[in-house]
């Protein structure tokens, strides 16, 4: 039985408990020859056997957790540890291509230099991915970079065959942000999306001001109870309930083995949470898949900038 099938028929157990409970309470006839020392122990056992399907999956999803901290860190050493070789690498095969003067030498030397600056790159992503340097958050209005940014990606959308539409809200879109990461969080979702889609299927981006449906909101001084949405949705095949609990995890990855390390979600959800943000995956199999953002609207900065205007314009 699959982690997410186990999940699936310990909910199911705990809906049959609990239905049980309900007609015990309800004095359905079912039960009503038992006497009431016999009903309290029913219902006591009852009680105890969701506290224990409830703890099993808590210990369950603790221990996970402790061991993606472990392989976390073993990464993160083992990234500083590949760095020394490759940096010896480089430099000794760029000391060789100076001084050659053989063609074939340089062409060989010049793949050694892209290959090992290549693993330079991806070991360096992988840092970032584990453990990213602060973030210099600062008020700003999300809809102008948004609009240069969705500018830009016109070209690889077409590239790829893709249709490509997006929805920038009217009302103002003001956060406390880091413009640089949080298009890195983008990007690597839309990236995300991009792999799951085929020739002639469409992305959509939506960036909006909605009602936060979050009870326990964390929000910035002077902000309000709105929070910015900022979706991408696919029409592609969409995520299996495993694939969808496994996709933040650090180096996972849905696709083959030499197409990307799986690091794109894990450094997005870390970029999100920075912001004081949520970051989840609405996805069902043939259903394509929802990323949804969700970062606090800074009311104040919103309010300020009025103000500015109609100052102005006096």
């Amino acid at each position: 039985m699959s982690e997410a099938e186990e999940t699936t028929s310990n909910a199911l157990a705990i809906d049959s408990v609990q239905a049980i409970l309900g007609k015990l309470e309800s004095n359905d006839r079912e039960f009503s020859g038992l006497s009431n020392s016999t009903r309290d122990s029913l219902r006591g056992a009852l009680h105890l056997l969701i506290q224990q399907v409830i703890g099993t999956e808590r210990e369950v999803e603790l221990y996970e957790q402790s061991q993606r901290r472990r392989f976390a860190q073993f990464a993160y050493g083992l990234t500083h540890e590949i760095n020394n070789p490759l940096a010896n690498i480089t430099g000794r095969a760029d000391l060789l291509l100076r001084e050659t003067k053989d063609p074939r030498h340089q062409k060989s030397l010049r793949t050694i230099i892209d290959s090992s600056m290549r693993a330079h790159e991806m070991l360096a992503e992988m840092m970032l991915a584990i453990q990213r340097p602060p973030l210099r958050l600062q008020p700003m209005d999300l809809r102008k970079p948004l609009n240069a940014w969705f500018s830009n990606l016109s070209d690889l959308m077409a590239d790829r065959n893709l249709e490509w539409i997006n929805h920038i809200d009217d009302d103002s879109l003001w956060c406390q942000a880091d413009w640089g990461a949080m298009t890195e969080a983008l990007l690597a979702g839309l990236r995300n999306a991009m792999d799951a889609c085929q020739s002639g299927d469409a992305i959509e981006i939506v960036a909006e001001r909605v009602e936060s449906q979050s009870d326990s909101i964390t929000s910035f001084e002077g902000s309000g109870t709105q929070e910015i949405r900022l979706a991408i949705l696919d029409n592609g095949p969409g995520l299996t309930p495993d694939a969808q609990r496994l996709a933040w995890d650090v180096y996972y990855s849905g696709r083959e083995a030499g197409r990307g390390l799986g690091i794109g979600l894990s450094k997005l959800q870390r970029i999100v949470e920075g912001h004081r943000g949520r970051v989840w995956i609405d996805s069902k199999p043939g259903q394509g898949c929802s990323l949804e953002i969700r970062l606090p609207w800074y009311r104040r900065a919103s309010k300020d900038s009025k103000d500015h205007r109609g100052r102005n314009q006096k």
